[in-house]
Protein backbone atom coordinates (compact mmCIF):
# COMPACT_ATOMS: atom_id res chain seq x y z
CA UNK A 1 0.00 0.00 0.00
CA UNK A 2 1.45 3.60 -1.11
CA UNK A 3 1.84 6.26 1.62
CA UNK A 4 -1.13 8.33 0.91
CA UNK A 5 -3.28 5.64 0.81
CA UNK A 6 -2.12 3.96 3.82
CA UNK A 7 -2.51 7.48 5.74
CA UNK A 8 -6.33 7.79 4.10
CA UNK A 9 -7.35 4.34 5.04
CA UNK A 10 -5.76 5.08 8.67
CA UNK A 11 -7.86 8.13 9.37
CA UNK A 12 -11.44 6.46 8.16
CA UNK A 13 -10.72 3.80 10.32
CA UNK A 14 -10.24 6.40 13.24
CA UNK A 15 -13.21 8.61 12.03
CA UNK A 16 -15.89 5.76 11.71
CA UNK A 17 -14.23 4.31 15.20
CA UNK A 18 -15.82 7.75 16.33
CA UNK A 19 -12.22 8.18 18.18
CA UNK A 20 -12.04 12.02 18.72
CA UNK A 21 -8.56 12.82 16.54
CA UNK A 22 -6.91 16.50 17.10
CA UNK A 23 -5.72 18.08 14.29
CA UNK A 24 -3.61 21.03 15.07
CA UNK A 25 -3.51 24.26 12.08
CA UNK A 26 -0.58 23.72 9.62
CA UNK A 27 0.19 26.60 7.65
CA UNK A 28 3.40 24.86 6.05
CA UNK A 29 5.64 21.96 5.67
CA UNK A 30 7.71 22.84 8.78
CA UNK A 31 4.95 23.68 11.17
CA UNK A 32 2.98 20.05 9.86
CA UNK A 33 6.49 18.35 11.00
CA UNK A 34 6.65 20.44 14.29
CA UNK A 35 2.85 19.13 14.88
CA UNK A 36 3.61 15.37 14.16
CA UNK A 37 6.93 15.19 16.15
CA UNK A 38 4.92 16.40 19.34
CA UNK A 39 3.47 13.45 18.44
CA UNK A 40 -0.14 14.02 17.00
CA UNK A 41 -1.91 11.78 14.88
CA UNK A 42 -3.41 14.02 11.87
CA UNK A 43 -2.50 17.78 11.15
CA UNK A 44 -5.05 20.04 9.36
CA UNK A 45 -4.09 22.46 6.49
CA UNK A 46 -5.72 25.75 7.95
CA UNK A 47 -6.77 28.03 4.94
CA UNK A 48 -6.66 31.35 6.96
CA UNK A 49 -2.96 29.60 8.86
CA UNK A 50 -1.78 29.34 4.72
CA UNK A 51 -3.50 32.78 3.47
CA UNK A 52 -1.82 34.59 6.08
CA UNK A 53 1.88 32.96 5.92
CA UNK A 54 1.68 32.50 2.06
CA UNK A 55 0.29 36.20 1.48
CA UNK A 56 -0.40 38.05 4.32
CA UNK A 57 -3.63 38.24 3.39
CA UNK A 58 -7.06 37.49 5.97
CA UNK A 59 -9.16 34.38 5.24
CA UNK A 60 -11.61 36.01 2.48
CA UNK A 61 -10.95 34.02 -0.12
CA UNK A 62 -8.27 35.32 -1.72
CA UNK A 63 -6.39 32.14 -1.80
CA UNK A 64 -6.17 30.03 -4.79
CA UNK A 65 -6.88 26.91 -5.15
CA UNK A 66 -3.29 26.59 -7.41
CA UNK A 67 -1.65 27.93 -4.14
CA UNK A 68 -4.17 25.78 -1.12
CA UNK A 69 -2.95 23.02 -3.18
CA UNK A 70 1.15 23.76 -3.70
CA UNK A 71 0.82 24.05 0.18
CA UNK A 72 -0.74 20.99 0.29
CA UNK A 73 1.66 18.96 -1.97
CA UNK A 74 4.39 20.19 -0.06
CA UNK A 75 3.03 19.60 3.63
CA UNK A 76 2.39 16.14 2.58
CA UNK A 77 5.79 15.27 1.43
CA UNK A 78 6.99 16.14 4.47
CA UNK A 79 4.76 14.37 7.00
CA UNK A 80 3.62 10.57 7.63
CA UNK A 81 0.30 11.50 9.43
CA UNK A 82 -2.58 12.12 7.74
CA UNK A 83 -3.28 15.84 6.75
CA UNK A 84 -6.96 17.08 6.45
CA UNK A 85 -7.22 19.91 4.16
CA UNK A 86 -9.36 23.50 3.72
CA UNK A 87 -10.48 23.48 0.30
CA UNK A 88 -12.64 26.16 0.49
CA UNK A 89 -15.54 26.38 -1.77
CA UNK A 90 -14.10 24.18 -4.27
CA UNK A 91 -13.40 27.49 -6.00
CA UNK A 92 -16.69 27.53 -8.09
CA UNK A 93 -20.03 25.35 -8.85
CA UNK A 94 -19.99 21.40 -8.86
CA UNK A 95 -17.49 21.34 -11.89
CA UNK A 96 -15.10 23.40 -10.42
CA UNK A 97 -15.53 20.64 -7.01
CA UNK A 98 -14.36 18.09 -9.56
CA UNK A 99 -11.48 19.61 -10.36
CA UNK A 100 -10.59 20.48 -6.85
CA UNK A 101 -10.64 17.82 -5.66
CA UNK A 102 -8.60 15.77 -7.98
CA UNK A 103 -6.21 17.96 -7.08
CA UNK A 104 -5.96 17.43 -3.75
CA UNK A 105 -6.26 14.00 -3.57
CA UNK A 106 -3.04 13.95 -6.37
CA UNK A 107 -1.26 16.32 -3.62
CA UNK A 108 -1.36 13.76 -1.00
CA UNK A 109 -4.47 14.90 1.40
CA UNK A 110 -6.50 12.57 3.54
CA UNK A 111 -9.92 14.21 3.94
CA UNK A 112 -11.17 17.58 2.52
CA UNK A 113 -13.92 20.00 3.70
CA UNK A 114 -15.92 21.76 1.23
CA UNK A 115 -18.15 24.68 2.27
CA UNK A 116 -21.67 26.17 1.14
CA UNK A 117 -20.72 30.08 1.52
CA UNK A 118 -20.81 32.63 -1.78
CA UNK A 119 -17.57 33.21 -3.62
CA UNK A 120 -15.93 34.79 -2.04
CA UNK A 121 -15.78 33.17 0.98
CA UNK A 122 -14.81 34.47 4.73
CA UNK A 123 -13.45 32.96 7.97
CA UNK A 124 -16.51 31.06 9.30
CA UNK A 125 -16.27 33.24 12.54
CA UNK A 126 -16.80 36.59 10.17
CA UNK A 127 -19.32 38.35 9.36
CA UNK A 128 -20.87 39.14 6.23
CA UNK A 129 -21.28 35.17 4.88
CA UNK A 130 -23.44 34.63 2.11
CA UNK A 131 -24.33 31.03 1.73
CA UNK A 132 -25.25 29.16 -1.65
CA UNK A 133 -28.50 27.03 -2.37
CA UNK A 134 -28.60 23.75 0.00
CA UNK A 135 -29.30 22.26 -3.85
CA UNK A 136 -26.11 23.68 -5.30
CA UNK A 137 -24.62 22.09 -2.51
CA UNK A 138 -25.65 18.81 -2.37
CA UNK A 139 -24.53 18.16 -5.77
CA UNK A 140 -20.93 19.41 -5.34
CA UNK A 141 -20.62 17.24 -2.59
CA UNK A 142 -21.91 14.47 -4.69
CA UNK A 143 -19.49 15.14 -7.45
CA UNK A 144 -16.82 15.16 -4.43
CA UNK A 145 -17.65 11.83 -3.41
CA UNK A 146 -18.21 10.55 -7.43
CA UNK A 147 -15.12 12.09 -8.60
CA UNK A 148 -12.67 10.91 -5.81
CA UNK A 149 -10.42 7.93 -6.70
CA UNK A 150 -9.41 6.67 -3.33
CA UNK A 151 -12.72 5.17 -1.23
CA UNK A 152 -11.12 6.12 1.67
CA UNK A 153 -10.61 10.11 0.60
CA UNK A 154 -12.95 11.46 3.41
CA UNK A 155 -15.41 14.43 1.85
CA UNK A 156 -16.03 16.65 4.68
CA UNK A 157 -19.09 18.64 4.26
CA UNK A 158 -18.76 22.11 6.30
CA UNK A 159 -22.16 24.53 6.51
CA UNK A 160 -21.76 28.21 7.15
CA UNK A 161 -25.98 28.29 7.67
CA UNK A 162 -25.96 28.91 11.47
CA UNK A 163 -24.72 32.36 10.93
CA UNK A 164 -27.33 33.42 7.99
CA UNK A 165 -30.01 31.41 8.46
CA UNK A 166 -30.13 29.85 11.72
CA UNK A 167 -29.59 26.90 13.65
CA UNK A 168 -32.24 24.58 12.18
CA UNK A 169 -31.85 25.40 8.44
CA UNK A 170 -28.42 24.28 8.90
CA UNK A 171 -28.97 21.02 10.51
CA UNK A 172 -31.43 20.74 7.37
CA UNK A 173 -28.64 21.20 5.25
CA UNK A 174 -26.07 18.91 7.42
CA UNK A 175 -28.78 15.91 6.82
CA UNK A 176 -29.12 17.03 2.84
CA UNK A 177 -25.28 16.62 2.65
CA UNK A 178 -25.11 13.64 4.85
CA UNK A 179 -27.26 11.79 2.45
CA UNK A 180 -25.26 13.16 -0.36
CA UNK A 181 -22.46 11.24 0.69
CA UNK A 182 -20.39 13.00 2.82
CA UNK A 183 -18.51 10.89 5.07
CA UNK A 184 -18.04 13.66 7.46
CA UNK A 185 -19.97 16.67 8.52
CA UNK A 186 -18.88 19.79 10.13
CA UNK A 187 -21.52 22.53 11.34
CA UNK A 188 -19.85 25.51 11.77
CA UNK A 189 -19.35 28.74 14.18
CA UNK A 190 -20.85 27.25 17.59
CA UNK A 191 -20.51 30.67 19.51
CA UNK A 192 -21.24 28.48 22.75
CA UNK A 193 -20.93 25.04 24.23
CA UNK A 194 -24.83 24.64 24.19
CA UNK A 195 -23.74 25.07 20.39
CA UNK A 196 -21.65 22.40 20.62
CA UNK A 197 -23.61 20.05 22.41
CA UNK A 198 -27.03 20.44 20.67
CA UNK A 199 -24.86 20.28 17.24
CA UNK A 200 -23.25 16.74 18.59
CA UNK A 201 -26.48 15.53 19.78
CA UNK A 202 -28.27 16.53 16.25
CA UNK A 203 -25.26 14.11 15.05
CA UNK A 204 -26.17 11.21 16.91
CA UNK A 205 -29.73 11.27 15.46
CA UNK A 206 -28.68 10.87 11.70
CA UNK A 207 -25.45 8.99 12.74
CA UNK A 208 -22.77 11.70 11.15
CA UNK A 209 -19.24 11.66 12.25
CA UNK A 210 -18.99 15.48 13.66
CA UNK A 211 -15.99 17.81 12.67
CA UNK A 212 -15.55 20.77 15.08
CA UNK A 213 -13.61 23.78 14.62
CA UNK A 214 -11.71 24.36 17.94
CA UNK A 215 -11.73 28.10 17.87
CA UNK A 216 -12.92 28.91 21.21
CA UNK A 217 -10.15 28.99 23.97
CA UNK A 218 -10.50 26.30 26.97
CA UNK A 219 -11.73 23.67 24.82
CA UNK A 220 -11.17 20.21 26.72
CA UNK A 221 -10.07 17.40 25.09
CA UNK A 222 -12.07 14.85 27.26
CA UNK A 223 -15.48 16.71 27.06
CA UNK A 224 -15.00 16.87 23.03
CA UNK A 225 -14.66 13.19 22.40
CA UNK A 226 -17.58 12.34 25.60
CA UNK A 227 -19.88 14.65 23.33
CA UNK A 228 -19.07 12.20 20.40
CA UNK A 229 -16.92 14.62 17.71
CA UNK A 230 -14.77 12.50 15.64
CA UNK A 231 -12.44 15.18 14.58
CA UNK A 232 -11.10 18.44 16.06
CA UNK A 233 -8.84 20.88 14.32
CA UNK A 234 -7.22 24.08 15.95
CA UNK A 235 -6.75 26.20 12.88
CA UNK A 236 -5.34 29.43 14.37
CA UNK A 237 -3.32 28.05 17.25
CA UNK A 238 -0.25 27.88 15.69
CA UNK A 239 0.47 30.96 13.07
CA UNK A 240 -0.65 34.00 16.25
CA UNK A 241 2.53 32.38 18.57
CA UNK A 242 4.67 32.45 15.41
CA UNK A 243 3.71 35.37 14.56
CA UNK A 244 3.94 36.53 18.63
CA UNK A 245 7.51 35.00 18.83
CA UNK A 246 9.11 36.25 15.63
CA UNK A 247 7.69 39.65 16.60
CA UNK A 248 9.08 39.70 20.11
CA UNK A 249 12.28 38.53 19.25
CA UNK A 250 12.70 41.15 16.49
CA UNK A 251 11.66 44.15 19.15
CA UNK A 252 14.15 42.86 21.66
CA UNK A 253 16.42 43.22 18.49
CA UNK A 254 15.56 46.77 18.11
CA UNK A 255 15.25 47.59 21.85
CA UNK A 256 19.05 46.61 22.67
CA UNK A 257 20.99 46.41 19.58
CA UNK A 258 21.95 42.77 20.30
CA UNK A 259 21.58 39.35 19.17
CA UNK A 260 21.79 37.11 21.79
CA UNK A 261 21.88 33.26 22.04
CA UNK A 262 17.89 32.84 21.84
CA UNK A 263 18.87 28.83 22.31
CA UNK A 264 20.26 29.55 25.89
CA UNK A 265 17.09 31.76 26.52
CA UNK A 266 15.00 28.77 25.91
CA UNK A 267 13.47 31.19 22.59
CA UNK A 268 14.64 28.89 19.86
CA UNK A 269 15.40 25.41 18.90
CA UNK A 270 19.16 24.54 18.80
CA UNK A 271 20.69 24.24 15.33
CA UNK A 272 20.55 20.21 15.19
CA UNK A 273 17.07 19.75 16.57
CA UNK A 274 16.44 22.35 13.28
CA UNK A 275 18.40 20.71 11.19
CA UNK A 276 16.44 17.51 12.09
CA UNK A 277 12.94 18.88 11.78
CA UNK A 278 13.91 19.96 8.55
CA UNK A 279 15.56 16.65 7.42
CA UNK A 280 18.88 16.67 7.30
CA UNK A 281 19.61 13.51 8.64
CA UNK A 282 17.65 12.07 5.72
CA UNK A 283 19.62 13.99 3.32
CA UNK A 284 22.71 12.93 4.80
CA UNK A 285 21.61 9.18 4.08
CA UNK A 286 20.53 9.67 0.79
CA UNK A 287 24.24 11.00 0.01
CA UNK A 288 26.21 8.67 2.08
CA UNK A 289 23.84 5.64 -0.24
CA UNK A 290 23.52 7.04 -3.84
CA UNK A 291 26.67 9.57 -4.18
CA UNK A 292 30.16 8.35 -5.68
CA UNK A 293 33.20 7.98 -3.41
CA UNK A 294 35.13 10.40 -5.77
CA UNK A 295 32.04 13.34 -4.58
CA UNK A 296 32.28 11.88 -1.04
CA UNK A 297 36.31 12.09 -1.26
CA UNK A 298 35.99 16.08 -3.01
CA UNK A 299 32.83 17.13 -0.61
CA UNK A 300 34.17 16.09 2.67
CA UNK A 301 37.40 14.62 2.29
CA UNK A 302 36.23 10.98 2.99
CA UNK A 303 34.65 7.92 1.50
CA UNK A 304 31.94 7.97 4.35
CA UNK A 305 30.10 11.11 4.54
CA UNK A 306 30.74 12.70 7.96
CA UNK A 307 26.66 11.76 10.56
CA UNK A 308 25.41 15.23 11.59
CA UNK A 309 25.13 15.72 15.07
CA UNK A 310 21.68 15.20 17.03
CA UNK A 311 19.44 16.03 19.62
CA UNK A 312 16.28 14.39 19.99
CA UNK A 313 13.08 16.10 19.81
CA UNK A 314 10.85 13.27 21.01
CA UNK A 315 7.38 13.83 20.92
CA UNK A 316 5.56 15.24 24.31
CA UNK A 317 2.44 13.87 25.84
CA UNK A 318 0.12 15.64 28.36
CA UNK A 319 -3.01 13.23 28.90
CA UNK A 320 -4.93 16.58 30.85
CA UNK A 321 -4.48 18.69 27.43
CA UNK A 322 -4.74 18.26 23.59
CA UNK A 323 -1.98 16.14 22.94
Amino acid sequence: MKKFERLRAKLREKVERRELLVAPGAYDALSARIIERAGFEAAYMTGHGTGAGMLAWSDVGLTTMTEMVWNVRNICNAIDIPLIADMDTGYGNAVNVVRAVREFEQAGASAVHIEDQQMPKKCGFMEGKLVIPMEEMVGKIRAAVEVREDPNFLIIARCDARAVLGAEEMYRRCEAYRKAGADVIFPEAPLTMDDIRNDAEWGKKIGAPLLLNGVRYGLDKKEIASLGYSILILPIMLFPVAAKAMYDVLMDLKKTGRYDDLEKSGKAFSFHVIQELIRLPEIKKYEETYLPKELKMARWGAEAVPPEPFEGLGPSSDPKGLG
